[in-house]
């Protein structure tokens, strides 16, 4: 989703101004939705201009980004519509590490092994930064329960299951990748432009050759029916 409803959210607690929103994002939602502020900046203007929210303070010395935004009667009605009518299903990721393998062809297998090995690197650095995010909120048998801890724990939870459900892909992915590359007769799709290998013109040729075969078993069957030729079309009169 975009950062609109978001941003909507936040003002529902109360007013702040663009920078302080930024901070606060991450604050509670974790560190999956830092945004930069020409971004953001662009988000609250759209918000102000739908007559979402609006300015409540002007910072002294006129710069835009310390303006003071509260959210409007308009916005919180917004926020009530989408939280109600946007249907929440599950959204797959497409993991452009994943077209890269799909279209590297065999030229570039061990290429697209070292960049598993940077994918993994990268899964397993944000995991143990965000383990490390959660370990330090104070824990849920504190006197003092703060609601803003416990659902930043669970934000950071689901970023923690989902770095290492792609750190378990990427293990997957590099022994099906480990096992392809011992496979002598793999018949790889043909490169444009490019010289099909022994092994895929060999299986070509073989598939071929049975469908040629099985198209003249099949004229020679008298049993096999025979289209019908198509009835002459008449001149309108």
């Amino acid at each position: 989703m975009s950062a609109k409803h978001a941003v909507l959210g936040l003002l529902l607690d109360r007013p702040a101004y663009p920078y302080q929103m930024a901070d606060l994002m991450q604050q509670r939602l974790g560190p999956s939705w830092r945004v930069n502020s020409g971004s953001l900046y662009n988000t609250v203007k759209a918000l102000e201009s739908d007559g979402l929210i609006e300015r409540v303070h002007r910072s002294p010395d006129g710069q835009d980004e310390r303006h003071v935004f509260a959210i409007t009667p308009r916005g919180v009605r917004e926020f009530e519509r989408w939280f109600e009518q946007t249907p929440d299903t599950v959204r797959l990721s497409r993991r452009p590490l994943l077209v890269k393998i799909t279209f590297a062809g065999p030229d570039r297998l061990a290429r697209t092994m070292s960049k598993l090995d940077e994918y993994e690197r990268d899964c397993a650095e944000r995991l143990n930064a965000i383990v490390g995010m959660r370990d330090a909120l104070p824990g849920t048998d504190e006197k003092l329960l703060r609601t803003d801890h416990l659902l930043l724990r669970l934000n950071l939870s689901s970023d923690i299951f989902a770095l290492e459900g792609e750190l378990r892909w990427a293990q997957h992915a590099r022994e099906l990748l480990t096992w392809l590359s011992e496979q002598e007769g793999a018949v790889w799709p043909n490169r444009s432009g490019g010289e099909r290998s022994p092994a895929s013109a060999s299986a070509r040729r073989q598939l071929f050759t049975r469908i040629a075969r099985a198209g003249s078993d099949r004229e020679e069957d008298p049993n096999t029916p025979r289209a019908r030729p198509p009835a002459p079309k008449h001149a309108a009169g």
